[in-house]
């Protein structure tokens, strides 16, 4: 059963009509009765954020200070649990081990390498089978370079009937079908 979902994404602000669509993503999730995980910070992450707490929905955000005049002070304020992390890659150690599913935004080098961990931990079965959803077409270049890469899992393979790293993901259209293809049962 699906109860959290990660949002990968930039931190970067979004055009009007695209960040109107990530505030909508979050506030479907929580209508749907998942609690949002994100970086906790702003862009993406505060976008989702932000409509998952107007539809009274639960937010934790995984932090990762770094620098010695940080971009961010603290988590933005949709964030209900701040989980601060040590280094980045305990961050996103955190965020696979506390999420059910994944929903990739367009990104940067953080959105890749975040992408990278999840495939990487469900090729070689390190983490149970988890969905991915991919929305929109921005990855999809990034992507074609493992579609002859086999998957090593054989959990992953006999449980979701698939055979190449490409196949880990689902590509979709818009926050609807992304939600939709969830499948989440309302847990509230």
């Amino acid at each position: 059963m699906i109860k959290t979902v990660c949002i990968f994404g930039s931190y970067k602000d979004l055009s009007k009509e695209e960040k109107a669509e990530v505030v909508r993503l979050g506030k479907l999730l929580a209508q749907k009765g998942a609690t949002v995980i994100s970086g906790g910070f702003g862009g993406t992450m505060e976008d989702v954020s932000r409509g998952a707490k107007s539809a009274g929905g639960s937010t934790i955000g995984v932090t990762w200070y770094k620098w010695e005049k940080p971009l961010y002070k603290g988590a933005n304020e949709f964030i209900d649990e701040e989980i601060v992390a040590e280094t980045l890659f305990e961050r996103i150690d955190i965020m696979l081990k506390k999420a059910d599913a994944f929903i990739v935004l367009p990104g940067g080098t953080g959105t890749l390498l975040e992408l990278s961990a999840v495939l990487e931990h469900l090729n070689k079965g390190l983490i149970e089978p988890k969905p991915i959803i991919m929305l929109g077409d921005f990855w999809k270049p990034a992507l074609t370079c493992l579609k002859n890469e086999p998957v090593l899992s054989e959990k992953i393979r006999d449980k979701r009937k698939i055979n190449c790293c490409v196949e880990l993901v689902t590509f979709v259209k818009d926050v609807d079908e992304c939600v939709k293809r969830l499948k989440i049962t309302n847990v509230c």
